[in-house]
């Protein structure tokens, strides 16, 4: 069934959430292995409302694993960002990430210590 967005859906019971969220982790696989996760593996990490906070590791490679899921079909999600008007028009001019950039990062993140204020007072 296709949602439109203008159209509020009855509201999820109980039972029915637990049910999606079932369905949504019988087809998740670990980023990092490609694995299928276990899905008695995941445990409830918080919820709020209409939004649960999932857990796991990967049986196979140990990798952790968070999913947020968020159970209300009737309205869009709202992007949250701390960028001005001007700074998302200036994004736009940027050349895309290359792998050069992303390389440039993890060796840069492998020598980093954590002293974050060091960082940006330099």
């Amino acid at each position: 069934m296709e949602q439109n967005w203008n159209e509020p859906e009855v509201p999820l019971d109980e039972e029915e959430k637990r049910r999606l969220v079932i369905q949504l982790v019988n087809q998740l696989r670990c980023v990092d292995c490609g694995r299928l996760y276990d899905p008695e593996d995941f445990a409830l990490v918080h919820r709020w409302q209409e939004v649960w906070v999932l857990s796991t590791r990967c049986r196979h490679c140990d990798e952790l694993c968070h999913v947020v899921v968020y159970m209300r079909l009737d309205v869009e999600p709202e992007l949250v960002i701390d960028l001005t008007a001007d700074e998302i028009e200036a994004a736009h001019e940027w050349p895309p990430i290359s792998t050069d950039d992303l390389l440039d990062v993890h060796a840069f993140l492998q020598e980093f210590d954590g002293d974050f204020e060091m960082l940006f007072s330099a």
